[in-house]
């Protein structure tokens, strides 16, 4: 019975994470305003990737450094070190959390800003010329 539902929930998933791939849309079949959106939602990833792992990294460093002197509070006999090393390892925790959670956020972003910075290309035609917005183009 285990095994029977182990197998069915492996299958289950495996349908659902495919069903999800192949229902996105690929960037070949976008046109212009769409991929200009969709590069602003990409810069707007890499943004809040890089917010959350500078800020986790900040705050993993300062509860490094509250726990790190709560233990040497201990050391010297000082009186009530547990707030040091409590807050110390709040911060610790939320900074490490949130910079696992910024860093592949981050790179996601930054790998779907080039794709469609790739697909934007062909947009970008040579051999015209504009002046004042209106434009010609000539293709052989």
């Amino acid at each position: 019975m285990k095994k029977l539902v182990s197998i069915s929930l492996l299958v289950s998933l495996t349908v659902m994470c495919n069903a999800q791939e192949n229902n996105k849309p690929k960037y070949s079949d976008l046109n212009q305003d769409q991929l200009n959106f969709a590069l602003k939602q990409a810069s707007k990833t890499v943004k809040t990737g890089k917010i959350l792992a500078f800020v986790g990294a900040g705050a993993f460093t300062t509860g490094v450094i509250l726990m790190t002197s709560g233990v040497g509070d201990i050391v010297d006999g000082d009186s009530n070190p547990e707030a040091k090393i409590g807050g110390g390892y709040v911060l610790f925790l939320g900074g490490f959390v949130s910079t696992v959670i910024g860093v592949p956020v981050w790179i996601v972003g930054a790998n779907k800003k080039n794709k469609i910075e790739l697909e934007l290309v062909k947009f970008k035609t040579l051999g015209s010329s504009s002046i004042n917005g209106i434009g010609l183009k000539i293709k052989f």
